[in-house]
């Protein structure tokens, strides 16, 4: 009988061991719904590009007449549309010992060029060629077209006497002129400009000279002035007019020139 109370004794022992233990490799349980939304990064706004303020010489346009050019042509023209009389078309400028006023003319319209439209001009240029054939009417007439604001006809001087220096501005006036309204905004840009650039090149001021024979002039129908940059007959004054500091004065002076009559304008 103990030997059969023993085997039961171990039977019971046997049927009530533990339960298993859960695999340690498992994985767990998430503790975050399958379903939530992954949050996004918002792009900001694009903020609008302001627009640039216009420069002081917004909407005008400048003609710019660089006197003279190379060209076999020759021909008279009409001095005025109010006359018969006749001038030569085509005229050669003045020469120096370093260089030839239609060159050096076309050198500082170029520069100003530059200049006018960085300051948001429109510009018209009556050639960009040292080899042109343009008449003193048709100058006018590529201004007149283009409905300009003014033109600035670009010139350097000569004479005999070679001590003679410094700038002056020639300026329209007389019963020839086409367009006699003309003479006061004329003037008024004339005196601007050969104030500043006398200021900015140091030059002497030969101040306005009004003329009445220019074919320039009195076929013009926009305000129009002649800057007379200096003489190439004085060897001094040249050697000033072909360096690109001096030119570059010279073209700042009538930039400046431009936006002070166009602040008294407006």
């Amino acid at each position: 009988m103990r030997g059969l109370s023993l085997l039961l004794a171990a039977l019971l022992l046997t049927g009530c061991s533990a339960a298993p233990q859960a695999s340690s490799s498992a994985p767990a349980a998430s503790s975050a719904p399958a379903d939530e939304a992954v949050s996004s990064v918002v792009e900001p706004e694009p903020q609008p590009v302001p627009e640039p303020e216009p420069g002081p010489l917004a909407g005008m346009i400048v003609c710019l007449d660089p006197g003279h050019g190379i060209t076999d042509a020759h021909a008279q023209e009409p001095i005025s549309p109010l006359s018969d009389e006749t001038k030569a078309a085509y005229v050669s400028g003045a020469s120096g010992e370093q260089i030839t006023e239609e060159a050096l003319n076309l050198q500082v319209a170029l520069g100003l060029r530059d200049k006018l439209l960085a300051l948001d001009a429109q510009v018209i240029l009556t050639r960009e060629t040292n080899e042109a054939t343009v008449s003193n009417i048709e100058r006018a007439q590529i201004a007149n077209e283009a409905g300009a604001t003014c033109c600035i006809r670009i010139h350097a001087d000569g004479i005999d006497d070679r001590s003679v220096h410094g700038v002056s501005v020639l300026i329209p006036a007389g019963e020839l002129l086409g367009t006699p309204s003309i003479v006061q905004p004329s003037r008024t840009l004339g005196q601007l400009m050969v104030d500043a650039v006398a200021a900015q090149t140091d030059a002497k001021n030969r101040g306005l000279t009004e003329r009445r024979d220019l074919t320039g002039f009195n076929w013009s129908e926009v305000p129009c002035v002649l800057l007379e940059m200096g003489f190439l007959s004085n060897p001094d004054e040249e050697s000033r007019m072909i360096d690109p500091a001096y030119q570059q004065q010279i073209i700042e002076g009538v930039a400046q020139a431009l936006i002070q009559w166009r602040a008294q304008s407006s």
